[in-house]
């Protein structure tokens, strides 16, 4: 009788260490590197959004000089607004360390955007040197929010 309770403790205090494991494991894999967030949910046309970039990872990251960010719509798949060719060298213009975070604001005055959902992207170099050469190594993005 002692044998059989002793088991079924064991194979509880098993199955609880395998739960706990896996729902760390699920927590460690949902956090991003960094986190892009829009201060409001709903913006009105013509309005700028604003959002906050927060380095979680262990590495420095930069953002682009000539595009710090894309702004996409979702109209059966998110796609990114035309933008022109940036005129200058692409540089690694801003960077933000582990743990920092920054603000941007989206000006949005040369950009004709539609009414619906939307999503910010945020191109990032990962561990690169300020005031060199940008080179994209991810994409990050916001959550979704509506232009009415």
């Amino acid at each position: 009788m002692k044998k059989i309770l002793f088991l079924i403790i064991l194979i509880v205090i098993l199955f609880i260490l395998i739960i706990g494991f896996l729902v760390w494991k699920s927590y460690k894999v949902k956090k991003e590197e960094m986190n892009v967030t829009t201060y409001q949910t709903e913006y009105l046309e013509g309005e700028n959004p604003k959002i906050r970039v927060e380095n979680n990872s262990k590495e420095r990251i930069c953002f682009s000089s000539c595009y710090p960010y894309y702004l996409e719509s979702n109209n059966g798949g998110f796609k990114s607004y035309k933008y022109g060719n940036c005129s200058e060298d692409d540089i690694a213009e801003i960077c933000i360390e582990p743990g920092q975070a920054k603000a941007f604001e989206l000006i949005l005055d040369k950009i004709k955007t539609e009414k619906g959902v939307h999503r910010i992207a945020v191109p990032a170099c990962i561990n690169c040197a300020l005031q060199k050469n940008f080179k994209e190594d991810k994409f990050f993005y916001s959550n979704e929010f509506i232009i009415k």
